[in-house]
């Protein structure tokens, strides 16, 4: 009873995560005919880094018995929008990176549905969530302080998403707030990595804001101008 308990309220805070990456589709869609160089303020590092962030947990929840839908679906859903992303950005970026990250990220997510026919998988289970945890940890640390620095050099937002970072930012206190009623030998893993998304993911979404206040300024003083 308390594996569903558990599991329909890490779904249901995971939604949070489908509406800003929806929310980051759309912005990109807005700018794409606006400004030509609007989605190069996205880090294809960033974006790629979730995708294999939510691909492990999503091989994780197939390899463990049992089936762990609560895992398997929400990140399904992550790993579509998130490809959908990928594609825009290797259609606007073509070059030998782009083609190789989309490319790799078409066939894991296929061989991921493929993967469903196939389990359990134990040497994937055995790794056991503090492992793996600790693995995404890492992978989504690089990759959201390379989509800051990439912010830091460009000084433009452009079609980069900020309700994608606050709705993450929602899902992520949410959960470590959960965490932190948990014993800790137990929940570690879980404070780790959303400590550290918190923490990252806050910054990205700080300097957001301050380059679109920036920016609201720039285009204020030009109108008085």
């Amino acid at each position: 009873m308390l594996y569903h308990v558990m599991g329909l309220v890490s779904s249901a805070l995971f939604l949070l995560t489908w509406f800003g990456l929806w929310s980051q589709i759309k912005s990109m869609n807005k700018y794409q005919y606006l400004c030509r160089d609007a989605n190069n303020s996205l880090s294809l590092n960033q974006f790629g880094s979730s995708y294999f962030a939510f691909f492990s947990l999503f091989l994780f929840g197939i390899s463990v018995e049992p089936f762990n839908h609560y895992l398997v679906w929400t990140r399904f859903g992550a790993l579509l929008l998130t490809l959908v992303i990928i594609m825009k950005i290797w259609q606007q970026r073509r070059g030998p990176v782009t083609t190789m990250v989309a490319s790799m990220a078409t066939l894991v997510f296929l061989a991921g549905i493929a993967s469903m026919f196939f389990r359990p998988f134990p040497a994937i289970a055995q790794l056991g969530t503090a492992t793996l945890m600790l693995g995404v940890t890492v992978i989504l640390f690089q990759g959201t302080l390379h989509q800051l620095l990439v912010l830091k050099r460009r000084q433009k937002v452009g079609s980069l998403s900020a309700t994608l970072f606050k709705n993450i930012l929602i899902k992520d206190v949410s959960t470590l707030l959960f965490g932190l009623t948990m014993p800790l030998s137990q929940s570690w893993p879980l404070l780790v990595l959303n400590g550290t998304s918190v923490i990252m993911r806050g910054a990205v979404l700080v300097e957001i804001l301050k380059l679109k206040r920036r920016e609201e300024h720039g285009v204020i003083e030009v109108e008085k101008g």
